[in-house]
């Protein structure tokens, strides 16, 4: 029997379609995956310190390698070791032995970029090339429960793409990984009946106990899918096959602890209860029970709802879960795989919310949405596949707006600084308006910047393409992807309506990427204000060493935090020059409140003095003015976190400092 799907001039079979639509399903996300390089981050770089150690000195400890890339280790028994589950290390080992020996022509000639490449490649054939497969379990999951194509499709690309495991999905940290294997387990478990075999149940098991290798909490729901297991797999047989795949990570894991730790009982994270005072980073991971306590409603708020890190807010879409699961607990003949779906996601909930108050802890650090609850976003997307169709616009509108969102922090730095109380919208977006993309600067193995003034980047910025116009090449990805993916599923309809479907699903993917030329439409706008100062806000410890990142006409130097500053990646220099116009003559003060330094020079005269790379928060100077316009510089430098900058004067004749007002301020033009 043929199907041929509508609009389409050649009918082809159903199993030919539904490949081309798991082909889609699979390479949009992975390619987008591709297009992003991260540099280095703490979380991931003890990673990549252990396997350089295990590969170049066959050691567990990883003393030669961290130190300056991470604070994620443990010293005990004079070694230092890195404190997360060594899963992740093990998983991408191959793909960094292949790429180490293939790029080492690149190591004499460029050593920084010959481990940029190699961790970038690492990246993705092991992290990227993973999540993109699971996009495919997720669209066979969904339509084994009943879903139709077309919603089958659309939940495995908002798992992909509008959701955390996008940003997690180009770096190498355990969360996605472990994903991966917990959720492929339940998958290849639900649908045992349809293949049985020894091998299948093999599989399922070694994946769930896979991911407990990777991420240590996910272990609460492997063993759900243990559980599981037990009413899935009636024949002994298969329920030892399954048994055995898990033993296996289980050996590995007693070996790993035994050959690091001298016994196999010991984790990584008990060394904080133990050696206190060798291990004092991180002094929460001391309380309770490696660190965790009882869940608290504070802390389940930040996770699920608060704007700095909350799920909920970060993936909009994924509310739309709740309702799904409302659905989902309608239909008896699926009710284990509803209580398996629920509990894999309230558990690490529950769990996440009983860390300490620190973002630190319960935030998982500098990160895109609550980290440690990466495994339960598949379960919560799953859910999705229920809705019924009535929703699908609303599906598609909050898939869309959460895949904006996602894509603005990959694009960006998904490293969300603690500085921002919404860094979606105070530090993502800025970034994204102006085409400030791969801006961090960190390397795992040191050196200088790979591209221009960042380690990260992305394909079109490797290119050379310039800020504005780098991720284009990405969007022409995303709108051919579509179109490709819309043709299988028979979704245009005939005539005018199809051509008018087509234009619209280009505009609203060309709008998105459109928005990164914002700054570039803007700026003779923000240059044209009368009153304030020119600023030029520039990347790096000193000011003029590159292109300005911002230029614009600030009315007033009285800013609070760094969002009102631009949301610039750190270590940043600003500068702002233009005309005082002083309104009597005599002795000034000058008072600058910042962080980190800043000074103030008026005709020339060092009024404040630039103090160089240190923090000075607090400074003043004087000076003698007459009547009328005087030259006048100001600048700030934040070497790192947060920043702010109050500029005061106190004129003749008066008691108090003011902020210098916006009329006594005329800005230079862009071009002196």
């Amino acid at each position: 029997m043929k199907w041929g799907a509508a609009n389409s001039a050649v009918a082809i079979a159903p199993e030919d379609r539904v490949r081309q639509i798991e082909t889609a399903v699979f390479l949009i996300p992975f390619i987008t995956y591709a297009y992003f390089y991260q540099g280095a981050d703490q979380s991931v770089a003890c990673r990549f310190d252990l396997m350089r150690s295990m590969i170049e000195k066959s050691a567990l400890w990883i003393n030669d390698f961290c130190g300056y890339n991470t604070a994620d280790i443990i010293t005990l028994h004079g070694h230092i070791y890195s404190v997360k589950a060594p899963g992740t290390s093990y998983t991408a080992l191959i793909p960094w032995m292949v790429f180490r020996l293939g790029l080492l022509p690149l190591s004499a000639a460029h050593e920084p970029v010959y481990w940029a490449f190699v961790t970038y490649l690492t990246t993705v054939f092991t992290t990227g090339l993973l999540v993109a497969a699971m996009c495919v379990v997720m669209f066979r999951f969904a339509r084994f429960l009943g879903a139709s194509d077309g919603r089958g499709a659309g939940v495995a690309l908002i798992l992909g793409l509008a959701t955390i495991a996008f940003p997690y999905a180009t770096e190498l940290t355990g969360e996605p990984v472990a994903a991966v294997c917990v959720f492929t387990a339940f998958y290849l478990l639900a649908t045992f009946a349809s293949r049985p075999s020894r091998t299948r149940a093999l599989a399922a098991g070694f994946l769930a106990g896979w991911a407990v290798l990777n991420d240590y909490p996910v272990f609460l729901v492997a063993a759900a899918v243990g559980i599981y297991a037990l009413f899935k797999l009636p024949e002994w047989k298969h329920l030892a096959a399954f048994s055995a795949g898990a033993a296996i990570t289980v050996a590995v894991m007693l070996a790993y602890n035994w050959g690091a730790f001298g016994n196999p009982l010991f984790f990584s994270y008990q060394a904080f209860k133990l050696s206190p005072a060798e291990n004092r980073q991180f002094p929460e991971q001391a309380v309770g029970f490696v660190g965790l306590t009882y869940p608290k409603i504070r802390i389940l708020w930040n996770v699920l709802l608060d704007p700095q890190r909350g799920l909920f807010f970060c993936n909009p879409v994924l509310l739309l879960s709740i309702v799904g699961v409302g659905y989902f607990a309608r239909l008896k003949r699926w009710r284990a795989e509803f209580i398996v779906t629920v509990y894999s996601f309230v558990v690490l909930f529950l769990f996440n919310a009983s860390y300490g108050e620190s973002i630190i802890s319960w935030g998982g650090g500098t990160a895109t949405g609550p980290r440690q609850i990466v495994a339960s976003v598949p379960f919560m997307v799953l859910a999705l596949a229920f809705l019924p169709a009535a929703c699908d616009y609303l599906l598609g509108a909050m898939g869309a707006l959460s895949a904006v969102f996602m894509l603005m922090a990959t694009a960006t730095n998904p490293h969300f600084p603690y500085e921002y109380d919404n860094p979606v919208r105070d530090f993502a977006l800025q970034q994204f308006m102006r085409g400030d993309f791969a801006t961090n600067r960190d390397a795992f193995f040191g050196g200088g910047m790979i591209v221009g003034d960042s380690v990260a980047f992305n394909l079109g910025k490797l290119i050379g393409l310039p800020g504005p116009f780098q991720l284009w090449p990405l969007a022409m990805l995303w709108i051919f992807g579509s179109f490709d993916l819309s043709e299988s599923l028979g979704l245009w309809g005939r005539g005018v309506s199809r051509h008018l479907a087509q234009i619209a699903m280009t505009m609203g993917i060309a709008a998105v990427f459109l928005l990164s030329i914002n700054q570039r439409v803007r700026q003779g706008f923000s240059v044209s204000g009368r009153q304030g100062l020119l600023g030029r806000y520039y990347v790096g410890e000193q000011c003029g060493n590159s292109a300005p990142h911002i230029m614009r006409v600030d009315r007033q130097l009285d800013f609070d935090d760094i969002a009102e500053m631009g949301a610039m990646p750190f270590p940043s220099c600003d500068i702002w020059r233009g005309q005082l116009i002083a309104p009597t003559t005599g002795e000034y003060e000058f008072t600058i409140d910042v962080d980190d330094s800043g000074w103030v020079t008026v005709d020339g005269t060092q009024v404040i003095h630039d103090p160089g790379l240190v923090s000075k928060g607090h400074d003043a100077g004087r000076i003698q003015l007459s009547e009328g316009p005087h030259r006048i510089e100001v600048g700030e430098r934040n070497l790192e976190g947060g920043s702010y900058l109050h500029l005061y004067w106190r004129i003749p004749g008066s008691t108090d400092n003011q902020i210098v007002p916006a009329d006594a301020l005329v800005p230079d033009r862009p071009g002196t």
